[in-house]
Order: C-alpha cells, then sequence, then structure tokens
C-alpha cells in the first residue's frame, strides 16, 4: 500500500522565475517523476506548527542562499537552526537535507550540519540523481516506521491475498449487495475489512505459538516496553492465561 507522506521543499525562491527557483522545481519535479509527492512551501511560517508536519513528511528539504550570511542579518541561519531543532526534537530519523550553493556549506555550523542527513550541492549533479538519493532516503525512513506485523498485514492486504477463515471476512463484498451495505462498506473502506483476517494466516504468523510478524511485533513489543516477553490477546482473561500457557509449555 502507498501512504501519503510528501516530501517538503522549504524554499523562498520556490515560486519566484530566477534561477534558484527554476533550480528547486526541477529537482521537484524530478522527486515527483519517482512517484513521490512534493509539498512546496516559501516559509517556515509558524516554527512550532509547521514542525509538526514531520509526522506526515517522508524528508525536508531547506534552502539557505549565501547571500543571507552577512554579519549584519543573521536571522535567516537562526531561523533554519530554530526549524531543525524543532524537527529534532520531535523526529531523530526523518531525512533533512539542505540545499544550496557548495559555497554555503562552509558557513553552516556543525551544530546544524550533523542534524542533517545531506547537502544538496546545487547544479553539481543533475536533478535526476539528487531525486534518486533524496527518495532511497525517503523509502528507508518510511519502511523503517511500520512495526513488524502492521507492515506485514498492509502487505497481505493490499497483494490481493483472498482470506476464506471466517464468514464475511472477504473483504466486506457481502455488504455491496445492499445500498446501506454499500454505505458501511464506503465509510469503512476496503483496507479495513481486506485485514480483517483470523489468526491462522501463514504470512502474518500465529497468536498462539508466536511465530511469524505476530512473533516478531511481539517480541518488538517486549522491547519497547522493557520487558522480558509480551504477549497479544484479542479477547479477555481465560484467552490470555491460554497465550501465556501456551508459550511456556511451547518447545
Amino acid at each position: 500500500m502507498k501512504f501519503n507522506f510528501p516530501v517538503v521543499i522549504i524554499d523562498e525562491d520556490f515560486k519566484s522565475e530566477n534561477s534558484s527557483g527554476l533550480g528547486i522545481r526541477v529537482l521537484a519535479n524530478a522527486i515527483e517523476e519517482e512517484n513521490f509527492e512534493v509539498l512546496g512551501v516559501t516559509s517556515y511560517g509558524d516554527l512550532s506548527s509547521f514542525a509538526q508536519q514531520q509526522s506526515r513528511a517522508s524528508a525536508f528539504i531547506l534552502s539557505i542562499d549565501d547571500e543571507e550570511f552577512i554579519e549584519e542579518n543573521q536571522t535567516a541561519l537562526q531561523q533554519l537552526k530554530n526549524f531543525v531543532d524543532e524537527i529534532r526534537f520531535r523526529n531523530e530519523e526523518i531525512p533533512i537535507f539542505l540545499h544550496g550553493e557548495t559555497r554555503t556549506s562552509r558557513h553552516i555550523p556543525n551544530e546544524i550540519l550533523r542534524e542533517l542527513n545531506g547537502f544538496i550541492h546545487m547544479h553539481e549533479d543533475t536533478p535526476e540523481f539528487v531525486a534518486r538519493y533524496i527518495v532511497r532516503e525517503a523509502r528507508t525512513y518510511l519502511d523503517s516506521l511500520p512495526p513488524p506485523f502492521f507492515k506485514a498485514l498492509t502487505h497481505y492486504a493490499g497483494d490481493g491475498s483472498y482470506s476464506w477463515h471466517c464468514p464475511g471476512h472477504s473483504g466486506g463484498v457481502a455488504f455491496l449487495k445492499s445500498p446501506v451495505g454499500q454505505m458501511f462498506h464506503q465509510f469503512f473502506g476496503e483496507n479495513m475489512l481486506r485485514a480483517d483476517v483470523c489468526n491462522a494466516v501463514d504470512e502474518l504468523g500465529q497468536l498462539l505459538d508466536h511465530t511469524g510478524p505476530v512473533g516478531a511485533s511481539e517480541r518488538n513489543a517486549a522491547r519497547i516496553y522493557n520487558s522480558d516477553h509480551l504477549y497479544f490477546v484479542t479477547n479477555g482473561t481465560s484467552t490470555s492465561n491460554k497465550m501465556v500457557w501456551h508459550s511456556t509449555v511451547a518447545p
């Protein structure tokens, strides 16, 4: 399944007709050719609110020009630092790139550079190559987000797998036979109904023997909660006890 996580470009020249504006738009078009949406804006705006966009972005490309480094005016550099700090406070992993001329990189403080994933040298690589580089980093980041079971479930629901385990699990097609069923199907969406599977799907692992993506997700959750073991349960106390007992007596 393709999720909507655009590459966010912040460049005051994004809509300008100068060489900088033309260059950044060519890069944006090259990224879109790689099947990634681009969100282009011309200012940081409200730093605190805009930084929250990191939750739906796959990467940030920030731009700063050499002429902005005059001693009397360090506003642009301070805004850049504030924005990068705000992003990193909320998200340590999302890729952040700085876009500018080669000489510009000499003026960037180390405290900013160490938070970046790369510096894009304007006019020194083809837009197509830079776009592939950015998209590669964005995909790596997005691929690291979903936990094991959710990742396996999205792949299972998205690759056209049939599920005949329980009545009504076949993508909710029975709802399509009546007008109100059509409303129900459209409201909840096909993904929810296709992903409604039982606990015996080979591709997803087993709740009772803790294998496959289920087992991997339980181990991942145990790591997050700093516990020795953690088990997923879909029913009440009796089922919880049964599942723990199964895991205890298993080979």
